[in-house]
C-alpha cells in the first residue's frame, strides 16, 4: 500500500475486513504482520473526501507535474497552513493549466521542485502540487510543519510589495529590487479571488483540519516573519483577508513560535 490508486477509492469510502478460523484446538495459529503505509492512506483520503464534496481534484499524475530534479526532504507532524499567492504575472484571466505550470517552472529554477503541497486554480480546481508527505520550500527557513497552498492568483493590491518588503530595506537593497519595485508599481493585473477559489479553499483547509492537529494557520508574510523576519508582500492584501475569515471560521490562531 506504498500508493493507493484503486478508481474505487476515488469517490467512496471502503472497507476491509479479514476473519480467522482455528482447525483443532491443539493447532498452532500462525500470525502475520501486515504493515499499512497510513502517509499514504492519508494522502488518497484527503484527495477521496474533496471529490466527495464536489471539487475537482487533480493529481501530481493527472495533470502531469514533473518529477523533481531535487528530492525534497520528508515531513508530516504538520502543525500548521501557510496561504500564499501566485502574485505578479498571475491572473484568472489566464489559462489555469498555464498558471500551474508557469509556478512549477519558477520554482524548479529555484528549489528543484515545486513548492507548494496545494495549489487552487481561480475555477475552483485544486492541485496537489508537492506530495504532501514531503516538505514544502514556500517559507524560507521555516517550512517544517506547514502545509502550504497557493492560490493562482495575484492578491496583492499596488503598492504592497514595496511596502512590505523593500519599504524598510537600505538602499543597496532597493537598487537590487528594481525591477521587482518597478512592476510593483505599475501593478494592475491584482484581483479578488473568485468565489469558486474561495469555496474551494475552505473545504481544503476543512478537510486538512479533519487529518492534521492544525494549531495555527496564516499568511506567507506571518510565518516569514516569525521564521527569519523578513518582510513579504504575500498573500497579498485579499489572500490575508481569507485568512482571517479562516481563522474565525474555523477557530485557529495565527502562527506563533
Amino acid at each position: 500500500m506504498n500508493d493507493i490508486r484503486i478508481d474505487d477509492l476515488k469517490i467512496s469510502d471502503f472497507e476491509t475486513v479479514a476473519g480467522m478460523v482455528v482447525k483443532g484446538v491443539a493447532a498452532a495459529v500462525k500470525t502475520v504482520q501486515v504493515e499499512v503505509n497510513h502517509r499514504a492512506a492519508t494522502r488518497q483520503a484527503i484527495i477521496v473526501a474533496l471529490r466527495k464534496k464536489g471539487f475537482t481534484f487533480e493529481t501530481r499524475s493527472d495533470w502531469k507535474a514533473k518529477p523533481g530534479e531535487v528530492k525534497a526532504d520528508l515531513d508530516w507532524d504538520y502543525r500548521g497552513i501557510a496561504l500564499h499567492h501566485a502574485g505578479n504575472s498571475f491572473s484568472c484571466d489566464a489559462n489555469e493549466a498555464d498558471q500551474l505550470r508557469q509556478a512549477e517552472r519558477i520554482d524548479f529554477k529555484r528549489f528543484g521542485h515545486i513548492s507548494y503541497h496545494y495549489a487552487i486554480a481561480c475555477d475552483g480546481t485544486i492541485y496537489e502540487a508537492l506530495d504532501i508527505r514531503e516538505k514544502g520550500a514556500h517559507i524560507e527557513d521555516g517550512n517544517t510543519g506547514v502545509i502550504g497552498i497557493v492560490m493562482l492568483a495575484d492578491l496583492s493590491v499596488r503598492g504592497e510589495a514595496y511596502k512590505e518588503e523593500y519599504a524598510n530595506k537600505p538602499w543597496l537593497e532597493k537598487i537590487k529590487k528594481i525591477n521587482e519595485w518597478a512592476l510593483d508599481k505599475i501593478d494592475l493585473t491584482n484581483q479578488k479571488p473568485t468565489d469558486q477559489m474561495t469555496k474551494a479553499l475552505f473545504a481544503l483547509v476543512e478537510v486538512l483540519l479533519k487529518f492534521f492537529p492544525i494549531t495555527m494557520l496564516g499568511g506567507h508574510r506571518e510565518f516569514q516573519k516569525i521564521a527569519n523576519g523578513e518582510g513579504r508582500a504575500c498573500p497579498g492584501y485579499w489572500g490575508m483577508m481569507l485568512v482571517k475569515r479562516l481563522r474565525q471560521n474555523y477557530k485557529i490562531e495565527g502562527p506563533k513560535k
